[in-house]
């Protein structure tokens, strides 16, 4: 009887100590307290470019209005991220319309600084 006690007791002991774990590592891996923990360095990023999860903050924000994105017809808006003070928009659909594109703006000015379009290896000429 008394070692069916006791390892009832012992039983108990390790679920506890394993909740207080569960709680721990959960703690740990959504950030916690911070105390402690260094970030990762960042990779160099490309200048003009904030690297990923710096939010940059201008001194001086001026409005520019409504920004009109000249997209071919039947392409559909896919993803946007910001990328410091730039917003990149991700557009798909058909390829033969020339819509694998990818549209760079800057948010200060509100201008479209460029576009990336993906193309066939076939249609590139050689450097």
């Amino acid at each position: 009887m008394q070692a069916l006690k006791a390892l009832v007791i012992f039983m108990a002991v390790l679920i506890v100590a394993g909740m207080v774990l569960l709680v721990y590592g959960l703690i740990t891996r959504t950030g916690g307290d911070g105390a402690g923990d260094e970030a990762p360095a960042a990779p160099p990023a490309a200048p003009g470019i904030a690297p990923a999860g710096v939010v940059s903050t201008p001194t001086a924000v001026t409005p520019f209005g409504t920004l009109d994105l000249a997209v071919p017809d039947g392409c559909s808006l896919a993803a946007s991220e910001l990328a410091g003070d730039r917003l990149v928009v991700r557009f798909t659909g058909q390829p033969a319309r020339g819509c694998q594109l990818l549209v760079i703006v800057d948010l200060a000015s509100g201008r479209e600084i460029g576009r990336v379009k993906a193309v066939p290896s076939s249609a590139q000429t050689p450097p």
